[in-house]
C-alpha cells in the first residue's frame, strides 16, 4: 500500500509536469503516500513541500521491521535529494514559531556560554480528539493502519525534542552518543475499557454505542494505532546521563466534544483543544517554561481575552535564573501569542502563532530560501521516532519496551 507509484498516476504527473513547468509540489496526502510522491519529485528535480510525518509506514507499534523502515524511508529520500536540485521542506511549524526559536537560541547561546548541557527536558501535549468507540476506522487521522497520535500531531513534539537538544552537541565535553528509550502506550482498546458501554451510554444513549458493543472483539483493534504515547528518553556519554526527556503526547484528553454526530470538519471542529507544556532544565542554573492552553474551539463560545490562558492566542514563555551565580533577571516573561495577536494589527488573515510559523515555511518554498525545517533537519528526528515505535513493539512481543542506539 503506497509502495510504488502507479504507471499512469507517473505518467501524468510526468506530463503536468513538463506542460505546466512545475518546479514545486505540495504533498498532503495521507501520510502512507507520501513517499512515493516525494520520490517522485525529487527524481525530477522539484521543490517539495509535505506535511509531516516523513512517511508512514503499516503497523510500526506492532511490527519492529516497519517501526524500523520509518528512519530508513528517511534516509532513502535524504539520499535521493543530496542527487537532487531540488529543495524538500517539511511542515513541522514549532522550528519557525516565534517563541520556540527564542528558546533555541536563549538555549544555544547559555550551553556555549557556561558550558553545561540542557540536563531536562519535558514536553506535554494534549490535543482532545475524541473518537466514538464506532469512530475508529476513519480515513482522517487513521488508527487501523497501526499508527496512532505519534503520526498526527504527535510529531511536532518528537521533532520539538530533537530540535532543541541540538544545543548539547556542541559541546565535545558533554555531547552525547548513545540513547535510550522506553515507550508506554494507551490504545483504541484501553479507551474501549475506560469509557465502557455503561459510561458512553450515560453521555450518548444511541442505538450505535449499543450496537458497537454488541459486536465489539478486543482482538479486531489489537494492531490499531496509539491515543497516547508516553517516552522516556535519555541522552548518554558512556555511562554518563547528559539529558533526560519526558515526552507525553495525548488524545485521550480534556475535549470540547459534546455531541453524537461527526460535524463537517472532524478535524478542529469537532470538540480539539490544545493544551501544550514545556519545561527546560539546565542543571540547577537555568529553567524554561511553556504555557499554552485552549479552553474553548476555534471560532466557537464565549473566547477569552486574547493572549491569556485559555485563548486561542495563549504562549507564554518563563524564564528562572539562578541569578547569584550566573547573573541576569532572576525571572522574565515573554508572551508571545499576546504580542504576536497585538502586533498582527488589521490583518484579517492572521489565523495564531501555530499558523503564522506555518506560513514562514510555506513563503520560504515559495520563494527557495533556506528553511529550519527542511528534511536534512530531521534525521534524528526519524530516528527517534523509528526507535519508539519500535519501543512499542518491543514492549507488545518482549513485555520490555526499553531499546538503545548509537547516535
Amino acid at each position: 500500500m503506497g509502495a510504488t507509484l502507479d504507471n499512469k498516476a507517473e505518467e501524468a504527473l510526468d506530463n503536468i509536469a513538463e506542460n505546466e513547468k512545475i518546479d514545486g509540489i505540495i504533498i498532503s496526502t495521507e501520510p502512507k503516500a507520501h513517499k512515493i510522491y516525494a520520490e517522485w519529485a525529487l527524481k525530477n528535480n522539484i521543490n517539495v513541500l509535505m506535511d509531516k510525518p516523513i512517511t508512514a509506514p503499516l503497523n510500526p507499534g506492532t511490527n519492529i521491521r516497519s517501526a524500523y523502515k520509518i528512519y530508513q524511508d528517511c534516509l532513502y529520500l535524504e539520499n535521493l535529494l543530496k542527487k537532487s536540485k531540488a529543495k524538500f521542506y517539511v511542515v513541522c511549524q514549532r522550528r519557525n514559531h516565534k517563541g520556540y526559536a527564542l528558546i533555541k537560541e536563549y538555549l544555544k547561546n547559555f550551553v556555549s556560554e557556561f558550558e553545561i548541557p540542557v540536563s531536562y527536558i519535558d514536553i506535554y501535549h494534549a490535543d482532545g480528539a475524541w473518537n466514538l468507540p464506532h469512530e475508529f476506522g476513519k480515513e482522517n487521522h487513521p488508527y487501523k493502519y497501526g499508527y496512532g497520535k505519534l503520526m498526527h500531531s504527535g510529531y511536532h513534539f518528537i521533532d520539538l525534542f530533537a530540535w532543541l537538544t541540538e544545543v548539547n552537541f556542541g559541546l565535545e565535553r558533554t555531547r552525547p552518543d548513545n540513547v535510550k528509550i522506553y515507550t508506554a502506550k494507551f490504545t483504541p482498546n484501553d479507551l474501549f475499557h475506560q469509557i465502557d458501554e455503561k459510561a458512553c451510554a450515560r453521555f450518548f444513549d444511541r442505538p450505535t454505542i449499543k450496537e458497537f458493543y454488541k459486536t465489539y472483539k478486543r482482538g479486531d483493534y489489537e494492531n490499531y494505532g496509539e491515543l497516547d504515547a508516553y517516552v522516556l528518553i535519555q541522552l548518554t556519554q558512556d555511562k554518563n546521563v547528559i539529558t533526560t526527556g519526558s515526552i507525553n503526547l495525548q488524545q485521550n484528553s480534556f475535549s470540547r466534544r459534546g455531541w453524537f454526530d461527526l460535524p463537517e470538519d472532524i478535524y478542529k471542529g469537532n470538540g480539539r483543544v490544545r493544551h501544550e507544556r514545556v519545561n527546560i532544565q539546565v542543571s540547577h542554573f537555568l529553567n524554561i517554561q511553556v504555557h499554552s492552553y485552549q479552553s474553548y474551539e476555534t471560532g466557537k463560545d464565549i473566547a477569552p481575552i486574547d493572549g491569556e490562558a485559555g485563548s486561542e492566542d495563549h504562549f507564554d514563555i518563563f524564564i528562572f535564573r539562578n541569578k547569584k551565580i550566573i547573573g541576569g533577571k532572576a525571572f522574565s516573561k515573554f508572551a508571545i501569542g499576546k504580542e504576536m495577536k497585538e502586533s498582527s494589527g488589521p490583518d484579517s488573515h492572521y489565523l495564531g502563532h501555530n499558523e503564522r510559523a506555518r506560513e514562514t515555511t510555506l513563503l520560504n518554498f515559495i520563494e527557495d530560501k533556506n528553511d529550519e525545517s527542511e528534511l536534512e533537519h530531521h534525521n534524528f528526528t526519524n530516528r527517534l521516532l523509528a526507535y519508539i515505535y519500535a519501543s512499542i513493539a518491543k514492549g507488545r512481543e518482549a513485555g520490555n519496551a526499553e531499546l538503545t542506539f548509537k547516535i
